[in-house]
């Protein structure tokens, strides 16, 4: 099984791991409060498993997001998308067929502030996917990105889901 790889250019140097690897470069918003570093983290690997289950994993990325999530995407047209609907017909429109070259996912610039005692957190980066187009070529598509979590459940089901996302072509 191939893992796609997630960069992390940070202040100073890039950083490159595996997804499937734990992170041992989390860094927090100056913002943040003191002592949330875990919450970073969390923030973080809910991120890079939603991204990484686009576009073949319907099941993992509803699971990582609201149901009534909203957007502002490329895709909506300069809409304000709301509710899983709209992003499912992509899902389907793959048919959870796994590309014969799977993309890179970077990511840049990343940026984690927790708000709300905890409760709540803003992720933004620039994010890079190399990928191979029709004709066989590589291509990288680049995006601002934004994302709001939400802490949601309780004790041991308690986890973070995207309740809004805006994702700017470059």
């Amino acid at each position: 099984k191939m893992l796609r790889s997630v960069a992390v250019l940070g202040r100073s140097a890039l950083r490159s791991h595996s997804v499937a690897l734990p992170r041992k470069f989390a860094s927090t918003s100056a913002k943040s409060p003191a002592g949330t570093a875990g919450k970073v983290a969390e923030v973080r690997a809910a991120t890079e498993a939603l991204l990484k289950s686009v576009p073949n994993d319907w099941a993992a990325y509803e699971s990582l997001c609201d149901a009534d999530i909203t957007c502002f995407e490329p895709e909506a047209v300069g809409y304000c998308a709301k509710g899983l609907a709209f992003h499912k017909f992509y899902f389907e429109l793959f048919g959870g067929k796994a590309a014969s070259f799977p993309p890179n996912t970077t990511l840049c610039d990343e940026d984690i502030r927790i708000l709300n005692g905890g409760k709540s957190a803003v992720m933004v980066y620039t994010r890079l996917v190399q990928k191979v187009d029709a004709d066989g070529a590589p291509v990288t598509v680049k995006s601002n990105e934004t994302r709001v979590f939400e802490q949601q459940g309780e004790g041991d089901a308690k986890r973070w889901v995207c309740v809004h996302f805006h994702r700017s072509p470059l």
